[in-house]
């Protein structure tokens, strides 16, 4: 049926809902939602309310086409069979016109003839394709049908969702093989899970997630997650980061637009910001790159195998070389040699009897 069809959808308003064409349910438009019901047809948006939609409809299309199908933006349940079913029922009834709920279907050669065209048909089932979006209420009910619509279909390839309840996934997502959802999980935008991931308690938007990595009560966007990465819990990954593969990233644990090297270690309590940080290095606990002085954001560099001590302060822009050491507790503002060992803290000063006196 694909490039048989007009398809138009006329804008849908109300006073509860203003346009409801920009109301958005998991991931994807009212209108956007529709406009997917139509496969690969040609769609034209038009508004509901036009003195002279009949002509406005005639001149945007291509009345060679067997069916023109008119739908509301407000309808966003409606699928491809939907509309596909329509069009066979006009096709063996023989007929040039077919009301649907909030819509109609008519033969191509037929529209040419029509001097207007016939409201809709406004009983609404309620539990139809074609339930409106017409207040708040309804728009919840729509996105729990939706929802079910999706986990389904992951369901159906594989994919194993242990509570679908509290389990949300957007429309654009793409999951891969054999991989476990937990409860408690929100997967948005167009995320890429590849096969093997396990996750739980966790919201997810925009990111590559490679194979293999476990991500446990943490919160990524727009990122790069490697394989066989360990994550959580309580991470937060913000957007434009690279982690590399089979590295770790702990509790509490925030990194902010850098790329972290394969076999790296963050495994508590850290900062990361605008960094670049080489391969099998260790991150340690409380550790800061100090990327901000309040007006700018500056750039750190720590090269490969590198050790943080705990509790450390990087003040960017700093390089720290590849095998360097840095002794917990210091705050460190100059670049560091390969393979150099930097101690910056005071020597501990003993008062005895202080207390006392």
């Amino acid at each position: 049926m694909d490039n048989l069809i007009n398809g138009i959808i006329l804008r849908s308003h109300n006073k509860v809902m203003g346009n409801i064409c920009e109301v958005e349910i998991l991931g994807k438009s009212c209108h956007a939602w529709v406009k997917a019901a139509f496969g690969n047809n040609r769609v034209v948006t038009l508004e509901a309310d036009e003195d002279n939609l009949l002509e406005e409809i005639k001149e945007r299309i291509n009345e060679d086409l067997p069916y023109t199908i008119i739908l509301h933006s407000d309808t966003p349940l409606v699928t491809k069979k939907t509309i596909y079913d329509a069009c066979h029922a006009l096709r063996i009834n023989e007929e040039n016109v077919v009301k649907i709920p909030r819509g109609l279907v008519i033969r191509g050669e037929y529209l040419a003839q029509i001097e207007e065209i016939e409201a809709a048909d406004e009983t609404i089932e309620e539990e139809s394709d074609f339930m409106t979006a017409h207040n708040m209420k309804q728009v919840a009910r729509i996105c729990e049908i939706l929802k079910n619509r999706i986990l389904d279909y992951h369901m159906e390839n594989g994919v194993y969702i242990e509570d679908v309840k509290s389990s949300f996934i957007e429309a654009e997502v793409v999951i891969g093989q054999n991989v476990k959802i937990g409860a408690n999980t929100r997967i948005k935008g167009k995320t890429i899970i590849k096969n093997g991931v396990q996750m739980r308690n966790s919201m997810i938007d925009e990111c590559i997630v490679d194979e293999g990595t476990l991500i446990d009560s943490s919160q990524l966007t727009k990122s790069f997650i490697g394989k066989g990465v360990m994550m959580g819990p309580f991470s937060t990954i913000r957007p434009l980061s690279v982690i590399g593969d089979n590295c770790r990233i702990g509790n509490f644990v925030e990194i902010k637009k850098s790329v972290i090297g394969k076999e790296t270690k963050i495994a508590h309590l850290a900062y990361v910001g605008d960094a670049e940080v080489g391969e099998d290095c260790n991150i340690g606990c409380g550790v800061v790159f100090v990327n901000y002085d309040g007006k700018n954001k500056f750039t750190t560099k720590v090269g490969n195998k590198a050790f943080i001590g705990s509790n450390s302060n990087l003040v960017a822009p700093i390089t720290i070389g590849d095998n360097a050491f840095i002794a917990c507790g210091s705050t460190v503002t100059i670049d560091v040699p390969k393979r150099a060992m930097v101690i910056a803290r005071e020597r501990e000063t003993v008062k005895e009897d202080w207390v006392k006196n």
